[in-house]
């Protein structure tokens, strides 16, 4: 070894600036990974990110149930449905968890499924058959409905 600080210096310098290939090549999966797969994976995620931004949502409204006219037969007379709740009187069909009529607040009648006996929609079994009906069990208390068109700037085809 040589006293020299210049030769010390070159020396050091040597192995700073003279790459050791076989290390490098062994770092070669590394380099591929953060120079190609990386930002591959990190676009894709970008355009995902992006997808979920800026994708079209559909639009409900959501507005409490009504009574409904009942629908009528051939001669003119109100058809109730079984399990509905109506209102004789007013020929008007409730969502199932209404008792009273919003008009005279009369109490509503429901026909039961089984054997078609009318009954009061407050009273949860029939009283001529026996079967348990819980009227509104599984109706939410909103209902969902539709723009009725197309969106705006679109038409449908025909």
């Amino acid at each position: 070894m040589s006293s020299d600080p210049w030769t010390t210096f070159l020396d050091w310098l040597t192995t700073v600036l003279v790459p050791a290939w076989g290390e490098l090549i062994e770092l070669l999966p590394f380099f591929v990974v953060i120079g190609i797969i990386g930002p591959i994976v990190s676009i894709m995620v970008l355009m995902w990110l992006w997808y979920l931004v800026h994708r079209r949502r559909g639009r409900i409204l959501r507005e409490e149930a009504q009574a409904v006219p009942a629908p009528r037969g051939h001669d003119g007379v109100a058809v109730f449905a079984p399990s509905v709740p109506y209102c004789e009187e007013h020929a008007l069909l409730y969502p199932p968890r209404a008792t009273n009529c919003e008009i005279d607040r009369a109490d509503l009648r429901v026909v039961c499924p089984v054997d078609r006996t009318v009954r009061s929609a407050s009273v949860q079994t029939c009283p001529g058959c026996g079967t348990r009906y819980q009227l509104g069990a599984n109706a939410s208390p909103a209902i969902v409905t539709s723009t009725g068109g197309p969106p705006e700037g679109g038409a449908a085809v025909a």
